[in-house]
């Protein structure tokens, strides 16, 4: 398939496709490495420009990209839905279950949230989403192993994860969120609670229809080797040690720092109080 033929089958449906190793810029090829570091350089340049953005501007820019991407959502599930051989929808494969999948829904409580609400949804942002974003600028094999990045579901995956990179580094390159200022364990876990929640009904969702959304069946990819030799419920207690440690990991130095500093400040107090009870000098003065 030559260039010109990619941008000419931008919209057609993998059912409809040649093979995917006959087709340009699909998963590992020079174009789909090309593309993501071209994205790559233009999020950096973008975060460089805007690095100094007040937080009224950063709300109206994130309302935005939350907006587009929710309509590019739905748009791209749709076009999957009725463009192929059969109309159908693909339920183990088309819910926006997936780890990145929870910016759609999230991402107002960051906008316009206040207190351990909007930190537990920046935490989760600067931290899975981050995650995740950056894997699939290299590892998009979903969307890639089937289609082109010159096609709409390979711009719209690489441009999804390309906007949660940007939305994570900008939140936390303009202090909009920081890792810093944990103090307790309600702190350390916050980031977390996003994830534990959203996780309910994709167990829900796994067990009716035997889906693997959040991975916790661990058969995607990479994790196939460990996930099918394991019953369902340990491969998703290893997932969730797998989220924990992405969540928490980001904000444990400041935790520890904190708690540290706390610990040597109570210390210290009791003398502070009562000087008397310092250690007398070797040398006392003489009474006049």
């Amino acid at each position: 398939m030559t260039f010109f033929e990619l941008f000419k089958n931008f919209f057609t449906h993998k059912d409809f496709l040649p093979a995917a190793d006959t087709i340009p810029g699909t998963l590992f090829t020079p174009l789909h490495f090309i593309t993501a570091a071209i994205l790559a350089v233009a999020v950096g340049l973008l975060v460089y420009f805007l690095r100094k953005q007040k937080e009224k501007t950063l709300n109206r820019l994130f309302t935005v990209l939350w907006a587009v991407s929710l309509v590019l959502e739905i748009c791209k599930i749709t076009w999957e839905t009725v463009c192929g051989k059969v109309i159908a929808f693909e339920w183990t494969g088309n819910i926006p279950l997936y780890p990145c999948s929870l910016f759609l829904y999230i991402m107002p409580f960051a906008i316009w949230g206040k207190g351990r609400i909007r930190q537990a949804a920046c935490g989760y942002v600067c931290t899975v989403g981050m995650i995740g974003g950056l894997i699939n600028f290299v590892y998009p094999l979903n969307v890639l192993q089937n289609y082109s990045c010159i096609s709409f579901a390979g711009f719209h995956t690489l441009f999804y994860h390309a906007m949660l990179v940007f939305v994570a580094f900008l939140m936390l390159v303009t202090g909009y969120h920081s890792y810093k200022n944990v103090v307790g364990i309600l702190d350390l876990i916050t980031p977390l609670i996003p994830i534990l929640i959203f996780s309910v009904p994709c167990h829900i969702v796994n067990m009716i229809i035997g889906a693997d959304y959040m991975f916790f069946r661990c058969t995607f990819g990479f994790l196939y080797p460990i996930g099918s030799k394991l019953p369902y419920a340990v491969a998703a207690i290893f997932v969730y040690i797998a989220y924990a440690i992405m969540c928490m990991g980001f904000y444990l130095p400041s935790f520890l720092c904190n708690r540290k500093a706390k610990k040597a400040s109570a210390q210290s107090a009791p003398n502070e109080e009562h000087p008397e009870s310092e250690t007398p000098s070797a040398f006392p003065q003489s009474k006049e």
